[in-house]
Order: C-alpha cells, then structure tokens, then sequence
C-alpha cells in the first residue's frame, strides 16, 4: 500500500490477481496490516514481505488478536499477563507485559522482544487463514 484509500488498494490487488496465473505464486510486497494480509489472501494473494512487525515494536506496540498494545503505556506497568495467553512464542512464554513496558520505555532489547512476538502472531495469522482456505 502507497497510501491511497484502502478500498482503492483492494480494488488493485483484486485487479492484478484476476489477471495473474491460478498456478503461480502471487507476492504482494509491502502488505503488513492484519486486515490487508487477509483480504489480499481472499483475493489470491499467496506471499507477503513487510517491516510492519518490527516496525511497529521499534514504538512499544504489540500486535494481538484483540487490536494493538501499547506496551509503553502506564496501563502495563503491573500487568504480570504475558502479550498473549494463547501464544507460544519465547516472549510471552517468559516476560510479561509489566516487563515489557519497562524495557520499551527504556532499551532496545523490549523492541527485539516485541519483535519475536509480532512476528509469531502474523505466522499465527497466516497459518489460521491457510487453515480456513483448506
């Protein structure tokens, strides 16, 4: 997406992967949001590459199926819960979200740690919209 009106951006995607062979792959570069990464699969769309995981953890922000986290707000301060109960990545399975305030108020590890579990929420994501397709 290059910043036009989402229904615009659709339109294109769904445009392209009319016209695009069923039997090779459709990549789509740049796509990160969760919402476009499922509408462009229900248009076709195969493979997607996008810094918006880490992108978004460089700022404190967790990505979950309840809606983004700010984890620099003071809302998590004591909040011992990890990211998210169900997820079996290496940052909620060892730091809660408390933890992860302080460090992305403060360091760069809090947004290396973010970054693992956004990245593993999207894998998360991808796998359940593969599941639903077969």
């Amino acid at each position: 997406s290059g910043g036009e009106a989402k229904d615009e951006f659709w339109r294109v995607v769904l445009h392209c992967t009319r016209r695009l062979p069923d039997a090779k792959p459709r990549y789509c570069m740049g796509v990160g949001y969760p919402v476009d990464l499922l509408v462009c699969v229900a248009m076709g769309v195969d493979m997607f590459d996008c810094v918006y995981p880490a992108r978004t953890a460089r700022f404190g922000v967790a990505l979950s199926d309840g809606g983004n986290m700010q984890l620099k707000q003071n809302r998590f301060k004591n909040d011992l819960c990890p990211i998210e109960a169900d997820c079996g990545c290496p940052t909620c399975k060892n730091f809660s979200r408390a933890y992860l305030h302080v460090l992305a108020a403060k360091e760069q590890t809090g947004a290396r740690l973010i970054t693992i579990h956004n990245i593993a929420y999207m894998m998360r994501l991808m796998k359940r919209a593969r599941e639903a397709i077969f």
